[in-house]
C-alpha cells in the first residue's frame, strides 16, 4: 500500500498511522452499491468492524468508493488528526463532537480519539487510545460510524435514526431517539410477520422519483424490561452486554431466520415517544412537522456540503408517506393493538 497516493491532511495522517505498525488488517463492505475499505493496525478494530458490517461483505482488494484508516495507540499524539483552532463546531453530543474546516470534517471522542475526513475525496483517518475502545460498540458506533456515515451522504446514501419494518414491499419507519421504544415495537412486528430493515438505522436513497429505505441490520438492543416482556428472548444464548447503554444486544435472525429485508419504499412514518400514561394515542402529523423531526433524526446539520441534497431526500420521504405521532403508553397490549390497526389501514 502506498500512503503517498492519499492527498492533503488525511494523507499525512495515514502516513503517521501506517508508521505505527507493519501489521495492518483490511476489511471491506458493499453497502447497497457503495464500497468501503477500512485498514487498521488493531485486530480488535478489525474484528468489531467485521461483525458490524457482516451483512455487506466485499473484496478488500478492490478499489473502494470510500477509504477509512483507523489506528490505535497507547497515547494519542497531539499531531494525530489535529483539529485546527479555526474549525467550526457542527454538532456537540458531549462525548462526541463534529467540526469542520474547509473540505475537512473532524470528530473528537472524549480526549482520546480523533478522526479527520476529506469529504471531497471520501477518505478518512482516525486515531484512538487503546483504553478508550473497551467494547465493540465503542469501536463501531463512536470511532468508526459518525464520519463514515457522512461520507456515505456524498455517495447518495443518507442515514436516518429509525427502525424500518416491511410488509408487501412497503415499509413503516419508526423515527425516534434512543429509548423511544423503536426496538420493542420492531420485535413485536417481526414476531407478527414483518420483515426488518433495521431496528436503529436505515439509509435513504432516492431513485426514480421515490425514496427507498435501505437495510442496515445491526444486533437488536434491548433493555432488561423488554427481555422480561417477550418470552422468546429468554432463550437467546448470545446476548452481548453494553454497559455504556444499559442494554443487551442479540442477532435477531437467531430468533427469526430470514427476517432481514434489503430495501422497501416507506409509506408510513411514525414518531414514537414514551408517556407516563397507561394509554396509547396516535395523532396525524403535518408534513412540515414531520420534516422538521426527520431532519433531527437524519443528522442533517453534520455536513453542510450535502444539506441541499439531504433536504430534498427528506422532503420527498415526507411527501410520499402518511405521518403520525405515537404516544406510547405503558399498557403494552394496547400499544401493540393500536400500532397494528394503524398499519393495517395505511400499509
Amino acid at each position: 500500500m502506498e500512503p503517498a497516493k492519499y492527498p492533503g491532511a488525511v494523507g499525512r495522517n495515514i502516513e503517521i498511522g501506517t508508521s505505527l505498525s507493519d501489521d495492518l488488517h483490511a476489511c471491506a463492505c458493499n453497502l447497497h452499491g457503495v464500497t468501503t475499505r477500512v485498514t487498521t493496525n488493531s485486530r480488535a478494530v478489525a474484528s468489531a468492524l467485521d461483525g458490524f458490517l457482516r451483512a455487506f461483505p466485499a473484496d478488500a482488494d478492490q478499489t473502494p468508493d470510500v477509504e477509512v484508516f483507523l489506528f490505535t495507540t497507547s497515547s494519542l499524539d497531539a499531531g494525530a488528526a489535529a483539529i485546527p483552532e479555526q474549525a467550526e463546531m457542527l454538532y456537540d453530543w458531549g462525548m462526541v463532537k463534529i467540526l469542520r474546516d474547509g473540505p475537512y470534517r473532524f470528530e473528537k471522542v472524549d480526549r482520546r480519539a480523533r478522526v479527520i475526513a476529506d469529504v471531497e475525496n471520501c477518505i478518512a483517518a482516525g486515531f484512538a487510545e487503546d483504553d478508550l475502545l473497551q467494547t465493540d460498540w465503542l469501536i463501531t458506533n463512536l470511532f468508526f460510524y459518525p464520519l463514515w456515515a457522512q461520507l456515505m451522504k456524498r455517495k447518495g446514501l443518507f442515514p436516518l435514526h429509525a427502525a424500518g419494518l416491511v410488509r408487501d414491499g412497503r415499509s413503516v419507519l419508526l423515527l425516534g431517539k434512543s429509548g423511544s421504544g423503536k426496538s420493542t415495537l420492531s420485535i413485536h412486528l417481526v414476531r407478527n410477520g414483518y420483515g426488518l430493515l433495521s431496528d436503529d438505522t436505515v439509509f435513504l436513497r432516492e431513485t426514480g422519483g421515490r425514496v427507498e429505505a435501505m437495510s442496515f441490520p445491526e444486533e437488536i438492543n434491548v433493555t432488561r424490561k423488554t427481555i422480561e416482556m417477550i418470552p422468546e428472548l429468554s432463550g437467546i444464548e448470545n446476548f452481548t452486554d453494553n454497559p455504556f447503554r444499559d442494554k443487551s444486544s442479540f442477532p435477531i435472525e437467531e430468533l427469526y431466520p430470514g427476517c432481514i429485508v434489503d430495501s422497501a419504499v416507506p409509506s408510513v412514518l411514525i414518531f414514537p415517544e414514551l408517556v407516563d400514561s397507561g394509554d396509547t394515542a396516535i395523532e396525524p402529523m403535518s408534513g412540515s412537522e414531520a420534516l422538521t423531526l426527520s431532519m433531527r433524526y437524519g443528522f442533517f446539520f453534520m455536513d453542510p456540503s450535502t444539506t441541499g441534497r439531504h433536504f430534498e431526500v427528506l422532503s420527498s420521504l415526507v411527501k410520499q408517506a402518511q405521518c403520525f405521532r405515537l404516544f406510547s403508553g405503558s399498557d403494552q397490549a394496547q400499544l401493540e393493538s393500536k400500532v397494528d390497526g394503524l398499519l393495517r389501514e395505511f400499509m
